[in-house]
């Protein structure tokens, strides 16, 4: 007689399990007396860094940066507008996280320096400026908008090396903030620009590509229902020109690792609405930076693959902004 084999146990009923396994740990955690609690922040020594929880410098030297383009915001002196207000609304989130997660580290908050991003246009023309950058003007004694934008474009150079030393405790964190400053960049008039990706390659790169791959499908649906020559239809298509470029890029790099694709995907209908459509193009395009993001976990430690997966962060942080998605202050991730 053969052998009856167990019925095979589903993914749901093993996430339950490893869910009340968490649960009786936390349980039995909770019946330790204090004297067998060890807290985090045993052994932290304020004023010596090698005492410091991991990655406790690279979050002082991004709060840094931030403070810096939030003063240099100020200096813009374009506070009334929508992508000002909104950058604050982003920056003033991402500092009040960060001055958090040190603090719980056991690290007092080291002073800010006041040192604005931008005082005047020509503090950062000489070294940054871009004659395609259409609101340039180096001359000028007060600063616009584009001069704070090329100083966030030019920080990721340091941004990124910075990210490729994190440990993955907080490399994510590190990773969305990093990708939302570039973005930012563009919002503020300065031209963003990449080298050709070196990365996310492989297996890594897999699980973008299975985000972009249906986005480019949905863009692709969504513009031809939508009218010819709509604001609507030059919207889609003004993202799915460099989404498709991604995509081809995200398919070479993944080589023998990526997946055949499909020849399309299941889309919600009707899609007659101007609405629907919009809605569904957006979960498509939001559904990149978490994606790339889970790369990220794949990499640590390598820059050229980490400045890949910020800049897809960063143009899907940008293309979401494009289709009326509000902007987070951490892309791909809920709040750290």
């Amino acid at each position: 007689m053969d052998p009856v084999m167990p019925p095979p146990v589903s993914r749901r009923a093993l996430l339950r399990a490893a869910a009340l396994t968490g649960g009786a740990l936390v349980l039995a955690a909770c019946e330790d007396t204090p004297a067998d609690r060890v807290s985090p922040t045993d052994g932290v020594e304020p004023d010596d860094p090698a005492t410091w929880p991991a990655d406790t410098a690279l979050l002082i030297s991004a709060r840094q940066r931030l403070h810096g383009y939030r003063l240099g915001l100020e200096a813009v002196g374009t506070g009334s507008s929508s992508v000002a207000k909104d950058l604050d609304r982003l920056w003033r989130a991402q500092q009040e996280r960060l001055e958090l997660l040190v603090t719980l580290g056991g690290v007092p908050l080291p002073e800010l320096a006041d040192r604005p991003a931008v005082t005047r246009a020509a503090d950062t023309s000489s070294a940054t400026a871009d004659p395609s950058d259409a609101t340039s003007s180096p001359t000028a004694d007060a600063p616009k908008a584009s001069d704070l934008g090329r100083v966030l474009r030019a920080d990721r150079t340091e941004a990124c090396r910075e990210l490729s030393t994190a440990t993955p405790a907080n490399l994510l964190l590190l990773a969305s903030l990093t990708a939302q400053h570039v973005a930012s960049a563009a919002r503020l008039g300065a031209r963003v620009e990449w080298e050709p990706m070196g990365g996310p390659a492989g297996a890594a790169a897999v699980p973008v590509l299975a985000a972009a791959r249906p986005a480019v499908f949905g863009l692709e649906v969504v513009a031809a229902r939508s009218a010819a020559g709509s604001d609507e239809r030059a919207a889609y298509e003004a993202v799915l020109e460099p989404l498709q470029g991604l995509t081809r890029q995200l398919s070479t790099l993944a080589g023998a690792a990526a997946p055949v694709a499909p020849l399309g995907y299941d889309l919600p209908e009707p899609l007659e609405s101007v609405e629907e459509r919009r809605e569904l193009a957006r979960a498509l395009v939001a559904d990149l930076a978490p994606a790339a993001l889970d790369a990220a976990q794949r990499v640590p430690g390598d820059l050229a693959q980490l400045s890949g997966v910020v800049q897809v962060v960063s143009d899907a942080t940008v293309w979401l902004a494009r289709l009326g998605g509000r902007t987070q202050p951490f892309p791909g991730m809920t709040l750290p």
